[in-house]
C-alpha cells in the first residue's frame, strides 16, 4: 500500500465511523495524500484520487483550480463515501449537475422525515428496511 493509499485508507475509515460524512482541512488532505505543498493543480489530484476511492466532496467549488486559484491550507471540505446510502444519494442529487430530474424528485421526496404522510407505501417500506437493516426480509 503506497502513501496515497494509506492515507486515503485514514479518511475513508473516518468518514465510515462518522456516518458516511466527515470535514478534512486542505491541509489534511494534502497531507494524507503525500503532496509537499498545496497549489492549484495539486487541487485537480486531490479530486482524482478522492473519485479514485469513491469519495465525494463539497463545497465542489473548493478544489476546482479554476475557481480556488489560491488554495489555503484551511480551507474545509465535507467528504461522503458515494456507496449509494441514502446520505450519498441526496448529495448525489443536489451536487451531480447532470443527475436526471426523476431520479433527483425522487430522493429528495424519500428524505421528508417531519411529514411521513408525503412517502408513497414504497418508500414507507423502504424506511422501514433502511431501519430494521438489510437481512430482515
Amino acid at each position: 500500500m503506497n502513501n496515497t493509499e494509506v492515507g486515503l485508507a485514514l479518511i475513508d475509515s473516518r468518514c465510515s465511523e462518522e456516518g458516511g460524512l466527515t470535514q478534512a482541512s486542505l491541509q489534511e488532505l494534502r497531507e494524507a495524500l503525500g503532496f509537499g505543498r498545496l497549489g492549484k493543480w495539486v487541487l485537480e489530484e486531490i479530486k482524482k484520487d478522492l473519485e479514485s476511492y469513491r469519495l465525494g466532496w463539497f463545497p465542489t467549488n473548493i478544489l476546482e483550480p479554476e475557481i480556488n486559484a489560491e488554495p489555503r491550507q484551511w480551507q474545509q471540505v465535507w467528504i461522503y463515501r458515494k456507496d449509494e446510502s441514502p446520505l450519498a444519494r441526496v448529495l448525489d442529487a443536489v451536487l451531480t449537475d447532470n443527475a436526471p430530474a426523476d431520479r433527483v424528485r425522487a430522493t429528495l421526496t424519500g428524505i421528508r422525515l417531519s411529514d411521513e404522510v408525503g412517502l408513497t407505501a414504497e418508500q414507507k417500506l423502504e424506511r422501514i428496511r433502511q431501519i430494521v437493516g438489510p437481512n430482515s426480509a
